[in-house]
């Protein structure tokens, strides 16, 4: 070694998670990088006059955390000027709307985004008459993203009425007794945006929400995300936030498209506009929209949704929910990829949906190789055996949110019928496969990391995909459990793999970045009831402590 460390962090239990799951005490850094792994007195040897030396207090130490699922840049301006509201009950819902109202002028908008009747204590949307009598003065929308509840003023303003024809890729959803409206829209957020007063943000807005959720990330030891809806000013954004030097978060940029003909001079664009390291940022995906959710009853599935329970308002027979692009559409969209040089995905959620993306794929891959493309499925929910071989085949990567599986996995095992159930995020299958699977949060809205939509704590998520316990405290699909390490290497090495970033990050070894988190608790070996209750007393990103508790 030519120079001495910068830093040393000895008298740990550092994981490194690489191919043979070696341990160490110690770990030496010089330019941000790891220079050497070794007992204590092997790396204390190293020791120059100005190296600074961490007593890690027989911690436990991992590889940072990646969370490939993230909107990063949204929820930093989710809550950037006031906090958001997050129902978890239509009564609570029903009384704020009811006080919002006495400080409000008539006429003014009530938006609550990202509230899904999933996660309602009722296990529904509220009505369009409680929504009436709670604002019958102001526009209210309660938005599942891929459905929502309007309120008759919202409905006005919108020209909706029941003479309307349903608009393209989505659905009015009328009574089916009388054919009235009952206020709920599937598929309709552009349509409402377009009439709802948005907030404007500049790109010092962007840097500010930044740099807000990235000390919440870092402080649970996530150092990297993959953000999968990326516009020109995040990027603007995140070029000056390296420039000032106050980046602690890696994060991979998406470009989504939604028409073929404009697609490859906005990827593009966006590609010319990054000017960080790839280490910090770089454009890796191009993504499409393929199906809603199934928080909303809108994933397009095999089979027709039975709402008995009336979780989603679906008041009709055959729905088996939205779907916006055709096998041959979405193939013009792979070829797009292809030939932009960027990793193909999408918002895939039902099982149909992931029937037709598989299509695709292995219509274009007949064409052109793919199978060392890190092509990928985000969500893929819903995956049977047949389903996970063909993404085998085509050496597909997974993207999923377990903590789908922990808020919302009571509800739909009374929603969805048992063969459906019984293959919704099986963990122990993408091990036993050997699918490239990693795992991530979808968190869109909120800066708290358990009131969160999604939530975005890891050690919860984690805790999940060794138990299935759900929120309750219910094992669902308990079959599917899987070990810790296995848990873990989703969180890192594979999620590392998924970009082609596995030579710089995702374990602790010798010449890869200095990016580690060192936990609060024993990760490995404290009660399986203990995981979630994890977090980073200290994270380290690209050598530099970000975040300390000690």
């Amino acid at each position: 070694m030519k120079k001495t460390p910068s830093s040393i962090f000895y008298n740990g239990f550092i994981y490194t998670l690489n191919d043979k799951n070696d341990i160490y005490g110690a770990m030496a850094v010089q330019d941000g990088k790891i220079v050497a792994l070794g007992t204590d007195d092997e790396i204390l040897a190293l020791k120059g006059q100005n190296t600074e030396v961490y007593d890690l207090k027989k911690h436990v130490v991992i590889p940072g955390l990646i969370d490939t699922h993230a909107h990063i840049f949204r929820v930093g301006l989710s809550e950037l000027r006031e906090e958001k509201f997050i129902p978890t009950s239509i009564t609570e819902l029903l009384n704020y709307i009811k006080e919002k109202v006495k400080l409000i002028k008539p006429g003014e908008w009530l938006y609550f985004p990202n509230t899904y009747p999933t996660r309602l204590k009722e296990y529904r949307f509220p009505t369009l008459e409680e929504l009436d009598s709670a604002a019958p003065n102001n526009p209210v929308y309660v938005d599942g993203a891929y459905a929502g509840q309007a309120n008759s003023y919202l409905l006005r303003l919108l020209n909706i009425d029941e003479n309307s024809p349903d608009p393209e890729n989505g659905k009015f959803i009328r009574d089916p007794q009388t054919g009235k409206l009952t206020g709920l829209l599937f598929r309709c957020g552009n349509i409402v945006k377009k009439v709802m007063v948005q907030d404007n943000y500049n790109i010092e807005d962007i840097k500010n929400g930044f740099l807000n959720i990235q000390s919440k990330y870092n402080e649970l030891g996530i150092t990297s995300v993959i953000d999968p809806m990326t516009n020109e000013n995040d990027i603007r954004a995140l070029n000056e936030l390296y420039e000032e030097g106050k980046l602690s978060l890696r994060t991979v940029l998406t470009g989504l498209v939604t028409s073929t003909d404009s697609a490859t001079d906005y990827l593009e664009k966006l590609k010319s506009l990054v000017e960080t390291p790839a280490e910090w940022g770089k454009l890796s995906f191009c993504k499409v929209m393929i199906d809603g959710g199934i928080l909303t009853g809108t994933s397009y599935m095999r089979k027709p949704y039975n709402d008995t329970l009336g979780v989603f308002g679906i008041k009709f027979e055959g729905f088996r929910g939205i779907v916006q692009y055709d096998a041959f559409q979405l193939k013009d969209f792979i070829n797009i990829a292809y030939d932009t040089g960027l990793q193909m995905t999408a918002h895939c959620i039902g099982d149909a949906a992931v029937d037709l993306f598989l299509d695709a794929y292995e219509a274009f891959n007949k064409e052109n190789d793919i199978t060392e493309k890190r092509y990928s499925i985000i969500h893929c929910d819903f995956s049977d055996d047949q389903t996970l071989k063909r993404i085998k085949k085509l050496n597909l990567s997974i993207l999923f949110q377990p903590m789908w599986h922990y808020m919302d996995g009571d509800i739909l095992n009374k929603v969805l019928d048992s063969n459906t159930m019984n293959t919704f995020l099986p963990y122990r299958k993408y091990v036993e496969i050997d699918i490239h699977a990693a795992s991530g949060s979808d968190h869109m809205i909120k800066y708290d990391s358990l009131r969160s939509q999604n939530p975005y704590n890891p050690f919860h998520a984690l805790y999940n995909m060794v138990t299935r316990k759900t929120r309750f405290g219910n094992v669902i699909g308990g079959e599917y459990c899987i070990s810790r390490y296995d848990a873990i290497k989703m969180y890192t090495g594979k999620a590392s793999y998924v970009s082609f970033d596995e030579n710089i990050k995702g374990t602790l070894e010798v010449g890869k970045v200095a990016d580690f988190a060192v936990l609060s608790q024993d990760y490995f070996n404290c009660p399986e009831e203990e995981i979630k209750n994890i977090f980073s007393v200290m994270t380290v990103v690209g050598g530099k402590v970000v975040h300390s508790k000690v």
